[in-house]
């Protein structure tokens, strides 16, 4: 099974600070940006994803660890070969191109986010 974490030194620094501060309603900013994101980037990596069965394609989901650590992961044994490679199977990187994609779109929607909320 592959798991690709995201979570950027950036946004580990922010949840740091959040943490400290004990607010709530960051966490949920940011936990809101992350949630907006993942879909797409679950998008990319299932169209990516090499399709002989359809079964890893099939297997990926997409999840939070906690408020402000959200994953995408499959749900099939081979799905590290596939993405990582072997000896003998090139690599793919479906996930990972997917999240690198995505990835800096999470730190836009999450100041989006939260200059609407200093606004309202």
């Amino acid at each position: 099974m592959v798991k690709i974490t995201i979570l950027s030194p950036d946004l580990k620094k922010f949840k740091d600070k959040i943490t400290k501060l004990r607010d709530k309603g960051f966490k949920k900013d940011i936990h809101e940006g992350i949630r907006k994101i993942l879909p797409k980037i679950h998008r990319d990596a299932f169209l990516a994803a090499p399709k002989k069965t359809g079964a890893l394609a099939a297997s990926l989901h997409v999840g939070f660890e906690d408020e402000t650590t959200g994953f995408i992961a499959d749900g099939v044994f081979y799905g590290v070969f596939q993405e990582e490679g072997t000896r003998y199977i090139e690599p793919k990187h479906f996930m990972r191109n997917a999240v690198n994609k995505h990835f800096p779109s999470v730190g836009s929607e999450v100041t989006k986010i939260v200059k609407k909320q200093f606004n309202q």
